[in-house]
């Protein structure tokens, strides 16, 4: 479609919605996912900023939501426009790391930075060089950030632009251009087409009895429904001046070969990995949190296969379900005391969560959540009404999966360590969140991520050392 500078591109979708009211209260802020590199290759900061600057222009005609921004959100019909050129300081940024490890660090920087609410872009690349830890090592270690603003995408998104720039990266190195004049400002392309919203693509159909379900469950008291015990999830839902935002991020970085074994364990309990994952929290919070009565956990999923929209593209569909884990749950696994007892609690609770993922997927999209969203009229006031109140959930868990990328499809000299995942703090989500990402034939990063004094951070670290712990535990526990 070609359009005139800062013309409509098109209605912002009812999902899509959802951010820009966040945007408007500053409850979530971005994305982030990072790939992480190795190369003999001594790379100063003028030949990262070179190569990475050259794939701005077929980054955004191949995405041309990275040339979108929106305008009204304030109103309850906001709309995508197109921004007339793209200055690449606003999205180009090469930084040395400071120390090695430090990542985290600076994830939780990036995450904690608001979009501006004019006619800017709504996203970054980041290029970190990271100090080589000995002269001897010979290898360099680069991490290429991604960071969006969630109208512009997914988690699946997000591993798209890194395909797409890798390609692009690769041109340049196939065209012997080792530097490259990149002028400061890059004009956006002029035919801009985004991928529809959602519910243009497939129909959210919901029953009577599932809308009946849900208004219950929000507006009826519990005197009334007879509703289980409240579910723990750290401190209410807090505005900004009561707890500023401040994330907070713990990356749990696990090998190869113990990432194949707790695969190979899931599926000879006849679960997935995500289920896996998911119940180590509840197990982990189970012991950390006694006082705690009832636990919830929401698992976003990708819509994609209902809508028919490929992987490779840039858009926003995922919807999300919810498990909670009833006092009864939580107390077995309190009590286990044998090895063995706690592994059968543990992969109970991972059965139960695949369970109700395979129900929440065979239905689709019959009463699903996203279908309840033409039923929200103020998306501001949506999560206004939220604070003050305890949240709705204990934890997310986000699995990207595994990401696939060649050797044929990197620079020359490079070797793809690992990718990461990362959400900000949610001041009106759940407690924490625990995002999940591997790339084939490589690690498992898993990134915990929360609010500063939302949860105490001695929880995260008992859930960090159960993740790093859980190959082996897994290991011993098959052998006793």
């Amino acid at each position: 479609m070609r359009l005139p500078v800062g013309e409509i591109v098109r209605p912002v979708g009812l999902l899509e919605k959802l951010y820009t009211a966040r945007q408007i209260l500053g409850i979530y802020n971005s994305v982030i996912i990072t790939a992480t590199y190795t190369t003999p290759l001594t790379l100063t900061a003028e030949t990262i900023y070179s190569t990475l600057s050259s794939t701005i222009l077929p980054l955004i005609q191949r995405h041309p939501v990275l040339c979108c921004y929106f305008e009204g959100a304030d109103t309850s019909k906001p709309v995508f426009k197109r921004l007339d050129s793209i200055v690449v300081a606003d999205v180009l940024q090469i930084r040395d790391l400071g120390k090695p490890g430090a990542l985290s660090e600076v994830l939780q920087e990036l995450h904690d930075k608001r979009w501006p609410m004019n006619s800017k872009p709504l996203w970054k690349l980041v290029g970190l060089r990271e100090p080589v830890e000995s002269p001897e090592a010979g290898n360099f270690k680069i991490h290429i950030v991604f960071v969006y603003h969630h109208i512009l995408g997914d988690g699946l998104s997000g591993t798209a632009f890194h395909k797409s720039l890798l390609g692009y990266m690769k041109l340049t190195e196939k065209a012997g251009l080792q530097t490259i004049d990149v002028p400061k400002v890059i004009n956006t392309p002029i035919f801009t087409d985004l991928v529809e919203p959602v519910e243009k693509l497939t129909s959210l159909p919901v029953s009577w009895l599932f809308l009946l379900q849900q208004l219950v469950k929000e507006y009826a008291p519990s005197w009334l429904t007879g509703a289980s015990s409240p579910t723990w999830a750290g401190e209410p839902v807090q505005t900004l001046k009561m707890c500023p935002f401040r994330s907070r991020v713990r990356i749990v970085a696990i090998g190869e070969a113990e990432g194949n074994l707790l695969l190979q364990e899931s599926r000879r309990h006849a679960v997935s990995l995500t289920s896996l994952l998911a119940a180590t929290v509840v197990a982990t919070l189970a012991q950390a949190v006694p006082e705690a009565l009832n636990i919830t956990g929401i698992t976003p999923y990708s819509f994609r296969r209902m809508t028919g929209t490929p992987e490779d593209d840039m858009t926003v569909q995922n919807s999300s379900f919810q498990t909670t884990y009833s006092t009864d749950v939580l107390d077995r696994m309190r009590k286990a005391s044998l090895a063995s007892d706690r592994a059968e609690s543990l992969w109970k609770a991972a059965k139960y969560f695949y369970t109700q993922m395979r129900n929440e997927l065979d239905k689709c999209p019959q009463d699903n959540v996203l279908g309840l969203l033409p039923y929200v009229s103020n998306h501001v006031a949506y999560y206004e009404k939220k604070f003050g109140k305890p949240r709705e959930a204990t934890f997310e868990l986000s699995n990207l999966g595994i990401v696939k990328i060649g050797g044929d499809m990197l620079p020359d000299a490079w070797s793809l360590d690992s990718m990461t995942f990362t959400q900000g703090a949610q001041p009106a989500g759940a407690a924490l969140t625990v995002n999940c990402i591997s790339v084939d034939g490589g690690a498992l990063t898993l990134a915990i991520t929360w609010q500063d004094s939302i949860v105490h951070e001695s929880i995260i670290n008992a859930l960090a050392s159960e993740y790093r712990n859980l190959a082996r535990s897994l290991e011993t526990r098959s052998l006793s």
